[in-house]
């Protein structure tokens, strides 16, 4: 399959999942082997959100990743599996020149089927991080369609969701039933539509189904076709959700046919490597025995495997004369047996 080909592919066969009777649901990974590890589970596509790729890094989502940084992070995740991306570029990393640059830079990767604006003001941050202040509608819109331009030049199945942090901002006025400035994001997310954005996200501090649904019918009233994202966040409280109706039938029949949940994989990962680590504090040897015992048969029981190293290995039989000889006279993986 041809570079152009390969860019039209992801967006197209995006589009089309969203556009089922149950939409779509995206899984947030945090890197290259938990993105192999969400499609070996099945995973139709994958969400690559700043809030991840910050914290492999040491980083709070506050605004402290580069461009370039992570440009290089989806490209490494890109190539490593085949299946419709969903990239977070934050605020387009500065001003109108700096959103252009961003988005010539992701839409030239193949894989990426979709990428996220939201209207911060620049310090950024995560949405669930108080200190939020967005930038006004005019200036937000300019970024907008400045992405869309480069989007319809560039790989035009690509699709384009605008997102707005207004709900809780700073500076906004809370209506007191639904918890968030409901006016404001409306009138948001009714503009983003009218200048041509795809889909639409309104992050929420919390799945109160109050809020999803003034939202929902907000912004229906003047788009009534509109798909709408909503953030299955991890960063809502325990309580939080133990508090809240919503299910995906809910958000799927209030018009949130793009539903993703943006980090899962890194508090999973955190929470198994933490408890590996202390159980090996404990014993190491009888910790490694646990270990092993207790991924035998997965799918991601061998890494080697996961990162598809035979490719790597046939690669060098095929182009490197003594590279057979090699692998017959040692011992590992994928050593040759006599």
């Amino acid at each position: 399959m041809n570079f152009h080909k390969r860019l039209a592919k992801s967006g197209r066969q995006f589009g089309q999942l969203v556009d089922r009777p149950s939409g779509l649901f995206v899984f947030g990974i945090y890197d290259a082997i938990s993105a192999k590890a969400a499609v070996l589970a099945q995973c139709e596509t994958l969400y690559l959100g700043g809030y991840a790729a910050s914290a492999v890094r040491g980083f709070p989502d506050f605004g402290i990743m580069t461009m370039s940084e992570v440009v290089q992070h989806v490209k490494f995740i890109a190539r490593f599996v085949d299946v419709p991306l969903i990239v977070d570029i934050d605020d387009g990393y500065g001003g109108i020149n700096n959103v252009i640059r961003t988005a010539e830079e992701i839409l030239m990767i193949p894989g990426v089927a979709a990428i996220h604006l939201e209207d911060q003001h620049l310090p950024k941050r995560c949405g669930h991080i108080a200190g939020k202040a967005v930038l006004p509608i005019s200036e937000y819109l300019g970024k907008l369609k400045a992405v869309l331009d480069v989007r319809d030049a560039l790989n035009p199945h690509c699709k384009v969701i605008a997102r707005t942090d207004a709900f809780s901002a700073s500076g906004g006025k809370k209506d007191p039933d639904v918890g968030g400035d409901s006016a404001e994001s409306i009138k948001r997310l009714n503009a983003y539509f009218d200048a041509g954005a795809d889909y639409g996200w309104c992050e929420f501090p919390s799945p109160a189904l109050e809020s999803a649904e003034a939202i929902a019918h907000g912004v229906h009233a003047k788009h009534p076709h509109a798909t709408l994202g909503f953030n299955i966040s991890p960063s809502f409280s325990a309580e939080a959700w133990r508090c809240s109706p919503l299910t995906d039938k809910i958000l799927n029949d209030l018009g949130y046919k793009l539903r993703f949940a943006t980090y899962p994989s890194l508090v999973a990962a955190a929470r198994a490597v933490y408890k590996t680590a202390l159980a090996f504090q404990s014993n190491a040897v009888e910790g490694m025995r646990n270990l092993k015992k207790s991924v035998e048969g997965s799918p991601t029981e061998i890494v080697n495997e996961m990162v598809d190293l035979q490719t790597y290995q046939a690669r060098e039989v095929k182009y490197d004369p003594q590279a057979f000889e090699r692998l017959l006279t040692t011992e590992g993986f994928g050593a040759i047996k006599k």
